[in-house]
């Protein structure tokens, strides 16, 4: 349709391909379309990948680069961002363009896999993007460029997507003005949502719910780069460790990963190493214990597909107790003798 755009997701490994990341942008503009991903963009842990997913639902394409790295792994998956964003590009239907090195391309050392594993799982994963028929093979930037340039095209008139267009029927004001109500009325459900949790908590109560003398520990471990594997613990009162959840929350709700990555990054950040707990049961009894208390709640989210942890009004105002900073009051004694 005239005058439509369309949005495309850049998705590719980082510090290897920026060159290549600037060009096909610059392509993607000259051809009209809004480019998505790229820099600001670049998973790097499981809250950003959350974002990026909301990113590729509004894409009308997705565009696959792969050189010769893997990209950084995640822990839980075991698999890197890159291929994960490419996987649910795949399972939410969204078209693939992928664009694949040559194998006999010579890069320098600085943009190679070198670790043997992560070399076993980019060919696993080249074989992957070259099943799809619209990928394509490139032995340099130029030959990139020019590729995506065809293909692109190619994909805006073959495989019809909804894009996007400028709206110029509607009241400017008046949307904006809808839009304020309608936040205002949303921030209003939710602090009735909470009330309503806490007020259900309040007839449920499990009586004598331990949280002052709760001790927690949590054993972790990790393998140091050319070293053996290592153990460590993390022995901490219950109330620390709401606190440490509690700061993470603030006006957002987290997946149990999110929080359990907060907890590693306060009392077991390991410089150069991936932190796993042993027990993965661990964080659910945890934040069963806060529940019970009536500290936090739990949703389930559709359209994510995951389980969402948020603070109660209790669980505020006992966060807001632990970390708000107070004013030393004086007393002065004003009497006249």
């Amino acid at each position: 349709m005239q005058n439509r755009k369309y949005q495309v997701f850049i998705s590719s490994t980082y510090s290897d391909l920026v060159e290549e990341r600037k060009k096909v942008l610059d392509i993607l503009l000259m051809a009209e379309c809004i480019p998505a991903g790229m820099e600001a963009f670049v998973a790097t842990d499981v809250e950003q990948f959350e974002v990026i997913k909301k990113v590729i639902d509004l894409c009308d394409y997705y565009i696959l680069i792969i050189g010769q790295r893997y990209g950084s792994i995640n822990p839980d998956t075991g698999i890197s961002y890159t291929e994960m964003e490419y996987d649910y590009a795949i399972k939410n239907k969204i078209p693939v363009l992928a664009f694949v090195l040559d194998e006999q391309t010579v890069l320098p050392d600085d943009k190679k896999e070198n670790e043997p594993d992560k070399v076993e799982r980019l060919k696993a994963f080249r074989a992957k993007a070259l099943t799809n028929r619209l990928c394509s093979i490139w032995k340099n930037t130029d030959e990139l460029v020019g590729k995506v340039a065809v293909s692109i095209m190619t994909a805006k008139e073959t495989i019809e997507r909804p894009g996007w267009q400028r709206g110029t029927d509607f009241d400017e004001a008046s949307l904006r003005r809808t839009i304020m109500k309608l936040q205002e009325e949303n921030e209003n459900l939710k602090v009735k949502l909470n009330d309503a949790i806490e007020t259900v908590h309040s007839f449920t109560e499990i009586k004598n719910v331990a949280f002052e003398n709760y001790d927690v520990k949590i054993d972790y471990h990790y393998t140091p780069t050319g070293s053996y594997r290592r153990s460590g613990s993390i022995e901490k009162k219950l109330p620390e460790i709401f606190k440490v959840i509690a700061t993470q929350m603030m006006d957002v709700s987290l997946t149990e990963s999110a929080i359990s990555d907060a907890i590693k990054s306060k009392y077991a950040s390991i410089t150069g190493c991936m932190v796993y707990f042993n027990d993965s049961q661990q964080i659910k009894v945890i934040l069963n214990q806060l529940r019970a208390l009536g500290l936090i709640y739990s949703s389930w989210s559709e359209n994510a597909g995951k389980l969402y942890w948020g603070l109660t009004i209790k669980g505020r105002r006992y966060r807001d107790e632990m970390i708000v900073v107070k004013e030393n009051v004086m007393s002065v004694d004003n009497t006249e003798e």
